[in-house]
């Protein structure tokens, strides 16, 4: 009768192990979802640039980037003229993600390229690249994200790398632009900057 006991005791012990092993396991999978953060960078904003990106990040700390740039301000009495459209992509790590309680705090590091066209004309001469192949920059990026409350983070992030951008130069008149000549410009250093407000909806902080 001990024996029966025994044996009773231990398989309804193994059996509720076992039970709490698969609801662990399921609940380990359940929370092993792909977050996905709305992005805008408030330096864009300030250049009169409207933004909104998305960001898709696992709890591994790997993550995906896709931004889009676009603005068309003029005022043609005077020719003045502002015009840009910028597409960027990224992918990131966020080190030390299973040190913290959340993954969206922390130092990053990427690689990103973009491409842009734009118009820049103040009354004066104008500059304008309306192929997008032919200005795009592409390097590697650092930065730090933190958290401001359980849904919203604030991310700075600074990149370095190779800018190419061929472009026509004119001068505008009341009727019509005349183009004065075609011109390539090249850069190595920094080209990308951004201080951005992103919003995580379906996951929340810990701070």
């Amino acid at each position: 009768m001990t024996f029966l006991k025994g044996l009773t005791l231990t398989l309804g012990l193994m059996m509720t192990m076992q039970t709490t092993s698969q609801a662990q396991e399921v609940y380990a999978l359940e929370d092993k979802t792909t977050t996905v953060q709305l992005r805008s960078n408030g330096l864009y904003w300030l250049a009169l640039s409207p933004n909104i990106g998305v960001e898709l990040q696992t709890d591994m700390g790997i993550a995906f980037l896709a931004d889009y740039v676009g603005a068309w301000w003029n005022n043609y009495e005077s020719n003045r003229f502002w015009s840009n459209y910028a597409f960027h992509v990224e992918g990131r790590y966020y080190l030390d993600t299973k040190k913290q309680s959340s993954p969206f705090k922390g130092h990053h590091v990427g690689l990103y390229g973009y491409m842009v066209t734009y118009d820049f004309e103040f009354g004066g001469k104008g500059y304008q690249c309306a192929d997008l192949s032919k200005t795009f920059s592409i390097g590697a990026s650092y930065g730090y994200s933190m958290p401001l409350n359980e849904r919203l983070s604030i991310d700075f992030t600074v990149g370095f790398g190779y800018l190419q951008s061929k472009y026509t130069v004119y001068e505008p008149t009341k009727t019509w632009y005349t183009v004065t000549g075609y011109k390539k410009g090249t850069w190595i250093g920094p080209t990308k900057l951004e201080a951005t407000l992103v919003w995580n909806i379906n996951k929340r902080n810990n701070r």
